[in-house]
């Protein structure tokens, strides 16, 4: 059995009715996992990996300290790509549960416009209820481009638009609908958080969707709103690894899928011992490398702010939440490579 993460903030006290009965534990730093989204940012930028898993914690509490609390607030900061990722992937697993359970799908129209609304409804209250966003971070959303500015230019709104009717046409026809819709699926997971251990580190796994189809073969879906990367296979493999360890099935048994909407084309990729075994290999690596930021290990004490340096790739920076922590740093040309 994996281990299930729970936030550092609950600890369990009794199990009532099918309920977990919880109460909140202050923990001095946050605990410590792994997943494939927190290797990125660290390998984009040092400082950005500090403030988003070490500098923003405890920074809802009135006692936290005015970084804490900006860092905390930055972290909850989203952008139109990101939305837009989020609105196509809701109503995926909506589409997906339809088709599993033999409904009849959506018409492409509805689809666009439920993802619209979702956009509509960050726009404006990023450009209306700042003042809320700023005393409750956590409840209302707001885009990196209102908080930086006037908001997304026409140019890049238009973009959105375009990307959202082509996700919402090519979502209705794509591989694993037509498949879902063919092949009397078990659907075994959407967007389900739950962790898998790795040499003793909790390793988060958030696949869109598992299912199993009658030959007993599962297939792992990653709906993708953006361009072909070659990290999105890796991403897979470490998917691939939880269902492995989850199911108690053999790699081989495992078809993973790219479904890129935006274009409308996907990408079927097959697993082995050997290409879980290097995954593993790459995700350990990582660990050690954050584990060198460390004042102590045990605690996940972070090392000093100034021991995480500023990314050498300086264009990247103002579209970063946390680009206004960073500003009067960046101005000056500071070197804080430790």
């Amino acid at each position: 059995m994996p281990l299930t993460f729970f936030p550092a903030w609950l600890t369990y006290r009794r199990f009532i009715k099918g309920v977990f009965v919880v109460t909140y534990v202050r923990r001095e730093y946050p605990e410590w996992s792994w997943s494939f989204s927190r290797s990125q940012v660290f390998e984009s930028c040092k400082r950005r990996y500090y403030y988003q898993y070490y500098g923003s914690h405890n920074g809802w509490e009135d006692s936290a300290s005015q970084e804490q609390k900006t860092a905390y607030r930055l972290k909850k900061l989203a952008n139109l790509f990101t939305v837009l990722g989020e609105a196509v992937h809701t109503v995926a697993e909506q589409a997906a549960a339809k088709a599993a359970a033999g409904q009849q799908l959506p018409q492409p129209e509805s689809v666009e416009e439920s993802i619209r609304a979702a956009l509509r409804t960050a726009y404006k209250d990023s450009r209306d209820r700042r003042p809320d966003f700023l005393r409750r971070p956590n409840r209302v959303l707001m885009l990196h481009e209102f908080y930086y500015g006037g908001g997304p230019d026409a140019r890049l709104v238009e973009t959105i638009k375009e990307r959202a009717k082509r996700c919402a046409e090519h979502l209705l026809g794509c591989q694993t609908m037509v498949e879902l819709q063919g092949s009397s699926p078990e659907l075994l997971q959407c967007e389900n958080f739950d962790t898998f251990p790795m040499n003793g580190t909790p390793v988060f796994a958030v696949p869109d969707l598992m299912y199993r189809v009658e030959s007993g073969r599962m297939v792992l879906v990653d709906w993708k709103t953006g361009a072909q990367e070659e990290e999105h296979r890796q991403q897979l493999a470490f998917y691939a690894m939880y269902l492995v360890e989850k199911h108690r099935t053999s790699p081989e048994r495992i078809l993973g899928r790219l479904e890129y909407l935006n274009g409308g084309s996907h990408e079927d990729v097959r697993f082995d011992r050997a290409a879980l075994d290097r995954a593993e290999e790459r995700a350990l690596a990582s660990m050690g490398e954050m584990r060198q930021y460390l004042a102590d290990v045990k605690l996940n004490q972070p090392l000093a702010k100034k021991r995480y340096p500023l990314t050498d790739n300086r264009h990247q920076c103002p579209s970063c939440s946390f680009f206004e922590l960073c500003q009067d740093e960046l101005e000056r040309g500071a070197d804080v490579d430790g």
